[in-house]
């Protein structure tokens, strides 16, 4: 059904994305607008199950509301016989999503949560409408630097205050969050504030207060009294159990006064510690410490980079370290006292980056871009025995100057050179090349798009924030990625979010976000020549103000999630299965595709690098006291929840 939508919107001013969402009553697309790039999600209700004056209905209510805490409808799209809403792109999920990471969330959040959804419904209410089904799955979210916004969405079973329901729609809705009179087909706007009392027990509680089949929830809700959990702080028991009675008149009849009532709560709750919690209260995890099926090679040198090239590409040397600017070719070794393959080129620039395409080494210097074709790595190789680390080495000036021969029988070609501090990313087939010119002195930084087959380059003018442009990824062999800090203003130093870019390789703008979230550093998820085809684009991101969390995100469709942590991330390498995060006191973390942990390691401690070498071997190197070591450790010995 995804294929033939995409077909479907060719023709439309919307470019598919990927679908997000389905319900009883249709389908939520994430789609980009193909002028501005902005994302929007497009809603398709379905003729049968949802016909036109429901579709109608839903549409006026929403064109109606207009509040940070209501998703906002802006338009109607018609595309072959099928009818779109077009609303504001909620890239956290839902509530249910963060709900289902059963975890528990730093109280703050909790309470900011269920103020938003109240002010959401205020505002719906003072429009006299009442949203008759308020639950987790209907609450979208969008990411700040402190946490999460709230965004009540889908009123398609919304009703008037004043309308009589007369065709047998009034008690419709989710068991779990109805209170008592919607199973007999009334609604009020105690009813909504009812819902939005099963909401503040469960976050605070991790479970509602009644379960069972849909009778009896009904029964529970109509004759059970609350049970309220030593866990849920003591001042909010008497909003739970006010929001919770039995008769309407009893609870609180508007959500202005439910919120007056949390506020006053807030402020006995609240203590100074909140600050120092993280988001997300991970819980302790059993790490085991590491006592077989590792080895240890010494090293002499602070790697910053292990790359992995493959047997395809470099079978004597599977291992290319990056340490300054020195390039260290290396086996893996799994047994000890084996001889290893050796490589070892100096160059005259710092190497930042090394990349591995399906042709070439390309190494990111300082100012310059070099390309190593694999003929240069693989005749330059020496069997050494694993107890020395003295090489002979093999040296190169720039291409232009004299050059120290010592065996090297290939020239690195000099692909650019730049006079300023500068980005790039390559493409995986190594075909083209983006850079972007970043420092201050250079008031609007443009990117330049290379042909690395026939030296072309074709500038391209990225509109948005390029002035403080901090990262460019190559998503795949057509596609790119670019990363730029966000400010109140271009002469505010502050950061407060940032803007992400997808262009296709001629400069085509695909899809354009701002997030006001700040974003320190950027992992992209590569694994070969395809980097990105497994992960479905993918990357992993650390937050400024949140050292004990990565940020999951993918790209196509757009979805960012929090993944709670035990330590500060340091390095992060991706697997087949997922992720490994090395943290500096040597503890490692797997994680699944999804952000979910599959156990944890006690490592060396200091690590400096890591690697997959393949889906189950991990390579690290640490150094500490001007020490180092390169371990190589074998992950199926150990007892994990992967499946090697």
């Amino acid at each position: 059904m995804v294929n033939s939508s995409a077909g479907e919107f060719k023709r439309s001013q919307y470019r598919l994305l990927g679908l997000v969402g389905q319900g009883q009553f249709g389908r939520v697309y994430c789609a980009s607008h193909r002028k501005t790039g902005r994302l929007f999600a497009l809603k398709e209700l379905n003729k049968d199950r949802f016909p036109t004056h429901k579709f109608l209905r839903e549409l006026r209510f929403l064109v109606s509301l207009q509040h940070p805490n209501i998703v906002t409808c802006h338009a109607l799209e018609h595309i072959h016989n099928r009818r779109y809403l077009v609303m504001d792109y909620c890239e956290g999920g839902t509530l249910r999503s963060l709900l289902d990471l059963e975890v528990p969330l730093h109280p703050a959040v909790c309470l900011n949560l269920v103020q938003e959804v109240l002010r959401g419904l205020e505002h719906a209410h003072h429009h006299q409408i009442i949203h008759c089904d308020i639950k987790p799955e209907n609450i979208l979210l969008t990411l700040h630097a402190k946490g999460w916004r709230a965004r009540i969405s889908d009123f398609g079973i919304a009703h008037l205050s004043q309308e009589l329901i007369k065709d047998g729609s009034g008690n419709t809705g989710s068991p779990a969050y109805m209170a008592p009179e919607r199973f007999y087909g009334q609604h009020s706007f105690t009813a909504d504030l009812y819902a939005v009392g099963i909401l503040l027990y469960e976050l605070f509680a991790g479970h509602r207060p009644f379960s069972g089949t849909p009778a009896a929830l009904m029964a529970a809700h109509m004759n059970q009294p609350v049970k309220i959990p030593e866990t849920v702080p003591a001042p909010l028991h008497p909003i739970i159990l006010t929001a919770l009675q039995k008769l309407q008149a009893r609870r609180y009849q508007s959500a202005t006064e439910m919120l007056v009532a949390l506020k006053e709560a807030i402020a006995l709750i609240q203590t100074t510690d909140w600050e120092e919690k993280p988001l997300i209260q991970l819980p302790p995890l059993q790490s085991q410490v590491i006592d077989s099926g590792i080895h240890r090679q010494p090293l002499s040198t602070k790697v910053h980079q292990i790359v992995v090239t493959g047997s395809s590409h470099s079978p004597a040397l599977p291992l290319l370290l990056v340490s300054g600017n020195r390039l260290i070719g290396r086996t893996i070794q799994k047994a000890e006292r084996l001889p290893y393959q050796n490589l070892f080129l100096r160059m005259v620039e710092p190497i930042r980056e090394l990349l591995v395409c399906s042709s070439s080494v390309y190494a990111i210097a300082q100012r310059s871009v070099y390309r190593l074709p694999w003929e240069l790595l693989q005749r330059n190789v020496s069997l050494l025995p694993e107890v020395s680390f003295l090489p002979s080495e093999v040296s190169f000036q720039h291409p232009s100057g004299d050059l120290e021969t010592k065996g090297l029988e290939v020239m690195p070609d000099l692909v650019a050179e730049f006079k300023q501090e500068f980005l790039a990313a390559i493409a995986p087939h190594g075909g083209w090349m983006a850079t972007a010119v970043v420092t201050p002195a250079v008031d609007n930084p443009h990117v330049c798009l290379w042909n690395l087959k026939t030296g072309d380059t074709e500038v391209v003018k990225v509109k948005g924030e390029t002035r403080r442009l901090f990262q460019m990824i190559a998503l795949d062999n057509r596609h790119l990625l670019t990363l730029a800090h966000l400010a109140e203003s271009p002469e505010h130093t502050c950061i407060n979010g940032v803007v992400l870019e997808v262009f296709t390789r001629r400069g085509d703008v695909l899809g354009r976000l701002s997030l006001p979230l700040p974003i320190r550093r950027v992992f992209p998820a590569v694994g070969g020549e395809q980097p990105f085809g497994s992960q479905g684009y993918r990357l992993l991101a650390t937050e400024p103000g949140h050292p004990h969390s990565l940020l999951l995100i993918q790209l196509k469709p757009l979805q960012i999630r929090r993944i709670p942590l035990e330590s500060e991330p340091f390095q992060v390498a991706i697997a087949p299965w997922g992720y490994v995060v090395a943290s500096e006191d040597g503890r490692i973390t797997l994680l699944n595709e999804l952000g979910e942990r599959l156990g944890g390691l006690i490592a060396p401690s200091t690590p400096s690098a890591i690697a997959l070498a393949n889906h189950d071997t991990l390579v690290m190197a640490t150094w500490q006291n001007h020490q180092g070591s390169l371990y190589t450790l074998d992950l199926s010995e150990l007892d994990l929840d992967v499946i090697f």
